[in-house]
């Protein structure tokens, strides 16, 4: 199946899947996240999704983990030393609690709710197997926004955006946009996708110029700007 225990755990409280492409580093991500300020048991589990899309991979992870709080993420991310405790600390507070996202800083950048971002997301397990998961439909583009706008419908509990839920992506992703699935998504979700992709005007604005290949090699020039005048792109996450 692909599936790697990079850190088991007896009982665990949390489960972190990160899917993983073998060629690509995820080194310094999986260090961040063994480094974690977390004094319970947690394991962290890496998906091969070098022979399936990203939706099926983070599905088997999914189903491979042990605790009854899943946390997402991707291989180039940089998650702060308290990304799990946060998250382990909203589903404890909370039991009606089904799905956590929060904003996410670097070259991957999201500062509002309703967006779901795939390499900042925390699930109730059992609730994200009940709606059935990622859809492979959607993979590689918007199959995370797709999940968390369903899970706000079909699942048994609400879903919430927590400012202190934080994580760090240095580089700009690697996704592509896929204007055949842009439209996919907001045939399918009008409603969601007014309130959310077309609420404001810069909104939509931002989503012309990505899809036109405009603001990757602008975010990657304000990247490397970034990180001559403020060092590390986690110390951004902590002041901004």
């Amino acid at each position: 199946m692909g599936i790697e225990y990079v850190q088991r755990a007896s009982s665990p409280a949390v489960s972190v899947v990160v899917p993983s492409v073998p060629a690509y580093d995820h080194e310094p991500t999986i260090a961040c996240l063994r480094a974690q300020e977390f004094d319970r048991p947690y394991e962290i589990i890496l998906v091969d999704d070098g022979t399936v899309d990203r939706s099926e991979a983070r599905n088997r992870g999914l189903d491979a983990a042990a605790a009854p709080v899943v946390a997402l993420t991707d291989d180039d991310t940089r998650p702060p030393a308290d990304w799990v405790a946060t998250a382990h600390a909203a589903f404890e507070a909370d039991p009606d609690l089904v799905c956590l996202e929060g904003p996410v800083y670097g070259g991957c950048r999201s500062f509002g709710p309703r967006h779901y971002v795939g390499c900042n997301l925390a699930v109730r397990r059992s609730a994200a197997r009940e709606v059935g998961g990622f859809r492979s439909a959607f993979s590689e583009w918007r199959e995370d926004v797709e999940f968390g706008w369903r899970m706000e419908a079909e699942a048994a509990g609400h879903c919430r955006f927590k400012e202190p839920f934080r994580m760090c992506h240095p580089e700009v992703p690697r996704t592509a946009f896929d204007s055949s699935l842009e439209r996919r998504l907001k045939e399918e979700y009008p409603e969601r996708y007014a309130e959310v992709m077309d609420v404001t005007v810069t909104r939509r604005l931002y989503r012309r110029a990505r899809a036109a290949g405009l603001t990757q090699p602008i975010q990657r020039g304000r990247n490397a700007l970034r990180r001559r005048l403020r060092g590390k792109c986690e110390a951004a996450a902590r002041i901004e």
